[in-house]
């Protein structure tokens, strides 16, 4: 089979998930031609999906090496640096792959995304001459729009930057399906009463292993699993998607042949121990190692199975974090997520979305009241060390010394946090959405603000009116 072939094939493996079939084909071609480029940069391409960063660097370096013209081996191993905290290398690289490709779209918006920028910054020029190109597809675009609007945020021109993150994101054409959701919302409402908790406790692992970090995207969840992360005893998994194939995978075994939720109703405790032991397995299988006493799944979405979780596993600690409605929503807007999230790319979907994630987690406070421990971002911006200890405290931990330097914990982030979990706490995130009030009017409408005032921020814990408060 051809070179070309080949690479082809092994990479549909590689973006189906087939990991080990796709290095198969790469090793065959490197074992007929040892240095041939493209075979090495996508074996470390998958050797990154198995979280084998250092492999992963190793072999995109090598590639680098025979082919340093190669825009998107510099693109590429950037997400890779980033990720592992080296900035300096991820920003020099992404530097690199522009220059080698002036319309490296999604090379400009990881770049803007790392860099704080100055008025005046050639970039922003740079972006203007791509973006007036004829015939520019949307994909390209959006990215372009993005960077430039994150930098014009920067600067300070926000009525600019608002009108390029709204482009951007409308140029996605990513949809989301409010109706279906709330279906789904309404759904786990009537299958998780209270009745049905009483008659699953008890029904899953006693395991206090598991940690579970919930909320809206954006709203503090990648720095709060890295404060405790930062522990000795505790392992941050990061954002895993077991949770949603134990779902799937509990209805097939439910007596009632339904999707989740309705399946819950149907499922025996065998079924309960066996959902919970095939969890579990996946949890330690990535944390390997035996000092460890709490490994967080960090996922914010898990908010959708609070109940199946306390059902699986009685004494888990889940960990529900709240920030400003409107700072989150806005961040949410302004991140061009690469999958996932796609309620995100629309104001008024995502309002929807936010009003159906309080609907559920108030829902959740009054099933299971006084399980769940919710902490405010602007709480642990204000005072770190008191919020750190109520949270080592909630998961049966000492305190460490090691989680107020939390910057400095050397461990992958992926999430679009990465940045924030790399230095010291700092204040100018909160209460950004005032640059944007009137932008934001419908989606405050819409959540049950004003954007008239500043919104109240108050320290009630563990009370459901607080998520907008």
């Amino acid at each position: 089979m051809p070179l070309k072939e080949q690479l082809e094939t092994a990479m549909a493996h590689q973006v189906a998930g087939r990991l080990s079939d796709a290095e198969v084909i790469y090793r065959k071609i490197l074992e007929d031609q040892p240095v041939q480029p493209d075979a090495i940069h996508l074996l470390g391409l998958v050797r990154a999906e198995q979280g084998r960063d250092d492999e992963a660097v190793s072999l995109m370096e090598k590639a680098l090496s025979i082919f340093p013209q190669a825009a998107h081996f510099h693109h590429n191993i950037a997400g890779i640096y980033r990720r592992m905290g080296r900035l300096d290398e991820a920003e020099s690289q992404f530097r690199q792959a522009i220059d080698l490709k002036p319309d490296y779209g999604e090379a400009y918006q990881g770049l803007a995304e790392m860099v704080k920028f100055a008025a005046g910054d050639p970039l922003i020029t740079r972006i203007g001459e791509q973006l007036a190109r004829d015939g520019l597809e949307d994909v390209l675009s959006s990215y372009f729009h993005f960077a430039a609007g994150k930098i014009l945020d920067d600067v300070g021109e926000y009525g600019q930057a608002f009108r390029h993150f709204s482009e951007g994101n409308r140029l996605t054409h990513r949809n989301f399906d409010t109706a279906e959701f709330r279906r789904l919302v309404k759904d786990v409402l009537y299958v998780f009463s209270r009745e049905l908790a009483q008659r699953t406790a008890g029904s899953g692992i006693d395991s206090d292993i598991p940690v579970f970090i919930v909320g809206m995207p954006r709203s503090g969840t990648t720095l709060i699993e890295q404060i405790l992360a930062s522990h000795s005893r505790v392992f941050g998994a990061g954002e895993l998607n077991d949770m949603k194939l134990i779902a799937a995978t509990a209805a097939r075994v439910s007596v009632f042949k339904q999707t989740y939720p309705n399946c819950i109703p149907g499922l025996r405790k065998k079924d309960y121990q066996g959902l919970s032991q095939e969890y579990l397995n996946r949890l330690t299988a990535i944390a390997a190692d035996p000092t460890v006493s709490r490994i967080i799944d960090k996922h914010p979405l898990n908010f959708q199975f609070v109940g199946l979780i306390y059902s699986l596993f009685p004494k888990a600690r889940i960990i529900h974090t709240i920030r400003n409605p409107l700072d989150t929503c806005l961040s949410c807007f302004f991140q061009n997520f690469t999958k996932g999230q796609d309620y995100s790319f629309d104001l008024k979907t995502l309002a929807y979305f936010y009003n159906d994630y309080r609907r559920l987690m108030e829902h959740w406070e009054t099933v299971y009241p006084g399980r769940m421990y919710s902490v405010r971002y602007e709480d642990v911006i204000a005072d770190q060390q008191t919020e750190t200890e109520k949270l080592l405290e909630f998961l049966g931990l000492e305190f460490e010394e090691a989680c107020m330097e939390f910057h400095k914990t050397d461990r992958k982030v992926s999430t679009a946090s990465f940045l924030q979990v790399r230095k010291p706490l700092y204040q100018t995130s909160q209460k950004r959405w005032m640059n944007y009030r009137d932008e934001l009017q419908e989606l405050a409408t819409i959540i049950g603000l004003k954007t008239e005032v500043p919104v109240t921020i108050s320290g009630r814990r563990n009370r459901p009116s607080s998520i907008l408060s």
